[in-house]
């Protein structure tokens, strides 16, 4: 029995040894899957929120020599972290109309993610005395880093208007459309201006 026992022990010291002998050589390095760290290789201190927050000539020039890899760990980071907005339709009707004109709905379109993101919701053309502004309605799209609203011939980023920032990843939301020429536009992006990716496209008609 006591032999049993000796050889049970030796076994169990053996697996624990080879354990941490031989692990290493299949795990990955910490550092290859550390944003953190592979952000400061690129540049030193650099981190993810500042990487966000940069002006983006700045940020264009550190994309230029980023590796695909540190582009889907970066990708991948802003997924973990969804915004959400809730804005009502009378947020943007307040503004532009003392409550007695007629809300008239004159395009609109569901959102598809593109790129392999996700994405659901309405995009809608809707003007208020003549005044028009854009409403998200129902929602979502996979977060990204810097998203941004354009209206667009075709889904065409180069000629499209930059309607600034997306207010949230989740939820309805409203962005005024003073001065666009609404005939010469038909399909809604969201755009990811770091990596040059759509995310989401709404052709509104």
């Amino acid at each position: 029995m006591l032999k049993g026992i000796a050889i049970a022990v030796i076994i169990g010291i053996a697996i624990i040894v080879g354990y941490y002998v031989f692990t290493p050589q299949f795990t990955p390095k910490s550092f290859e899957n550390d944003l953190s760290g592979t952000l400061n290789q690129i540049q030193n201190g650099l981190t993810y929120d500042k990487f966000i927050n940069m002006a983006d000539s700045q940020r264009d020039a550190i994309v230029q020599k980023m590796p695909q890899n540190t582009i889907n760990l970066i990708l991948d980071e802003a997924k973990k972290f969804p915004t959400t907005v809730s804005e009502s339709m009378q947020n943007m009707t307040s503004k532009i109309s003392n409550g007695t004109q007629s809300i008239v709905y004159s395009k609109q379109g569901t959102f598809v993610g593109m790129r392999g993101n996700d994405a659901k919701g309405k995009a809608m053309i809707i003007s208020v005395g003549g005044v028009a502004f854009l409403r998200f309605q129902g929602f979502q799209v996979t977060n990204g880093p810097d998203l941004h609203i354009y209206m667009t011939r075709g889904g065409n980023i180069a000629s499209g208007i930059d309607l600034g920032k997306l207010k949230g990843s989740i939820g309805d939301q409203n962005y005024a459309l003073g001065g666009v020429d609404l005939k010469s536009y038909d399909t809604v992006v969201i755009f990811c201006k770091p990596f040059q990716i759509s995310f989401a496209e709404a052709k509104i008609a």
